[in-house]
């Protein structure tokens, strides 16, 4: 009966220091899953930074073109307007003053 216990015992001896290496590989397992996962999530974070900036970029340089085009069409037309006004002084008053007229007609309702 003692050698039955004895292997009995062994037994239990040899499961229990399996299953312990089999948790500690689990553990490394674990470990190495997260540390993937981590790097995967760097990776990604840094990415959409990076398309974040290149997007802001993107608009500001937009803007700016947009700007430049609206400033350049703004000039043109004042241009047009002072050289109408200096080609045809008369005429220009008049217009003024019917817009005026109109105006004041359409706030005064």
């Amino acid at each position: 009966m003692a050698r039955d216990t004895k292997i009995v015992n062994d037994i239990q001896d040899d499961s229990t220091a399996e299953l312990q290496a089999q948790i500690a590989q689990l553990k490394e397992d674990i470990a190495s899953i997260a540390a993937t996962l981590t790097e995967m999530g760097s990776r990604k974070i840094n990415q959409a930074r990076q398309d974040a900036s290149d997007a802001y970029q993107d608009i500001y340089e937009q803007s700016e073109d947009a700007l430049s085009s609206l400033k350049d069409s703004a000039c043109s037309l004042e241009q047009q307007v002072t050289d109408y006004v200096q080609e045809r002084p008369v005429t220009s008053i008049a217009l003024a003053a019917a817009f005026g007229y109109l105006f004041a007609a359409l706030t005064r309702r």
